[in-house]
């Protein structure tokens, strides 16, 4: 989950797993679509994975394991989260590459191709024109009917950021519980400063612009959403 201009809240990984466990932004059911996705995707054929923003891996790990997954690589700016990562991916039985960087500069210095680019959490840290070579680079990325798969925070098509960035931080300060005041001032610091989610329609837009099909919505509670994106097969 951390991604660029991380705050202390998402590098205090004991923290975060907190929110994990309390379920608040729906990751144990995000877990299911994504199971289920790649499941109907891959039928008895491997696949390659580059997880951008991959945190612990925590959440993902156990349900790769399970799969075909033939080479794995994820990336983060929090050594300590890479660092959880490592251990928590030893499940896999492919090779493993972890790489600490900002998503954007990993991917301008990535050549190899991959079947399911994956990022949870991530994409609304960047702004609308870093989004957009988001898009671009990882279309590049893809192989021919490769998969992007999209977990992340979206605003609804008449709602503006502060109105957006005030309901998010309304809502955790009063159902967060298992947070404590510090943990949850901490995150709604990070929210106000750091997170700049799009509309559906940006995010498409923005796709289609970077050669990327049109987004499905696989799941969506609430504010967070899971979108596939297909590379078309040429």
């Amino acid at each position: 989950m951390s991604e660029h201009s991380t705050t202390a809240f998402f590098d205090v990984w004991h923290t975060y797993r907190k929110v994990v466990a309390a379920n608040y932004m729906h990751h144990m059911e995000i877990k299911a679509h994504i199971e289920q996705r790649l499941r109907a995707q891959f039928v008895g054929r491997p696949f390659s994975f580059l997880d951008l923003g991959c945190g612990d891996a925590a959440t993902l790990a156990p349900l790769l394991a399970s799969m075909a997954v033939q080479r794995y690589k994820g990336v983060d700016l929090s050594e300590s989260a890479l660092a959880l990562a490592a251990e928590n991916l030893k499940a896999l039985s492919c090779p493993v590459e972890l790489a600490c960087r900002d998503i954007l500069a990993a991917l301008a210095a990535d050549s190899a191709l991959y079947d399911v680019v994956y990022t949870s959490f991530a994409l609304h840290h960047l702004s609308t024109e870093q989004k957009a070579e988001f898009f671009r680079r990882v279309a590049q990325r893809l192989e021919k009917d490769g998969l992007l798969l999209l977990t992340d925070i979206v605003r609804e098509e008449d709602e503006s950021l502060p109105v957006y960035l005030r309901r998010y931080c309304d809502w955790l300060r009063s159902d967060w519980s298992a947070l404590g005041a510090e943990e949850k001032a901490s995150a709604c610091d990070h929210i106000l400063n750091n997170d700049r989610p799009e509309t559906f329609s940006v995010l498409q837009a923005l796709a289609q612009a970077g050669e990327l099909g049109e987004a499905v919505t696989v799941a969506r509670y609430g504010c967070h959403r899971v979108l596939c994106f297909r590379r078309p097969a040429e």
